[in-house]
C-alpha cells in the first residue's frame, strides 16, 4: 500500500514525457528528485542515483517505442540466458500500473518544473483526472489524504486558503508544496 505512494521509474517517465523534457532537463530533474525528494523514491533506488536515473531512462525508452523495446528485451534475455547471466531487466506487469500520479505530478511540477513554485488546476480537472465527476465525502477524503502525504497546500488566487469541499468546482486551485 505505502509503496504505491512512492515515485516509480515508470511514473517519472510518464511525467517527463508529459512535460516534453529533453534529456538534459530530465536528468537535472531526476538528480534534484534524488537529492531533495529522496524519501518519495522507491526504496531500491534511494541510495543509488545512477540506477535510479537508468531505471527512469529505461522506462523512457519503453514509452517512446514499446514494440522495439519489447523485441530488444527478448533478444537481450536470450543473450543473457545463452551466457548464463541473470537478467534484471525483465519485470512484471505491476510496474506499469500507477497510483496517485496526479498528486506526484503536482508535487514535482511545483517543486522542480514551474518557475513560480506552484501548480494550478481547476477542481473539475482534478476530479476528472481522478476519474470522479462529483465531490463525495470519500473522494474528498482521498484527495486530502494525498495532499497531506505529498505535503501539498491548496489556496485560491491571492494566497487565500481554501477547502476543496466548499470551493466552486470551476475555481482555479493553486497547489504549493510545503
Amino acid at each position: 500500500m505505502m509503496k504505491s505512494f512512492l515515485y516509480s521509474p515508470f511514473e517519472l517517465a510518464l511525467i517527463i514525457q508529459y512535460h516534453h523534457m529533453d534529456s538534459e532537463r530530465y536528468i537535472e530533474l531526476l538528480q534534484n528528485i534524488h537529492r531533495h525528494d529522496n524519501i518519495f523514491i522507491q526504496p531500491e533506488y534511494r541510495h543509488d542515483q545512477k540506477s535510479f536515473i537508468l531505471a527512469v531512462m529505461d522506462k523512457q525508452n519503453y514509452l517512446s517505442d514499446p514494440d522495439t523495446y519489447l523485441s530488444e528485451q527478448s533478444d537481450i534475455e536470450k543473450d543473457m540466458n545463452d551466457f548464463g547471466l541473470k537478467n534484471n531487466s525483465i519485470s512484471d506487469d505491476t510496474e506499469h500500473s500507477f497510483s496517485h500520479l496526479i498528486f506526484k505530478e503536482l508535487r514535482i511540477r511545483s517543486l522542480y518544473i514551474n518557475q513560480k513554485g506552484i501548480a494550478r488546476m481547476k477542481l473539475r480537472t482534478l476530479l476528472s483526472e481522478l476519474g470522479y465527476k462529483r465531490r463525495s465525502p470519500n473522494n474528498i477524503a482521498y484527495i486530502y489524504d494525498c495532499l497531506l502525504f505529498y505535503h501539498i497546500e491548496t489556496t485560491l488566487k491571492g494566497n487565500i486558503p481554501c477547502n476543496i469541499e466548499s470551493v466552486d468546482i470551476d475555481d482555479m486551485i493553486v497547489f504549493k508544496t510545503l
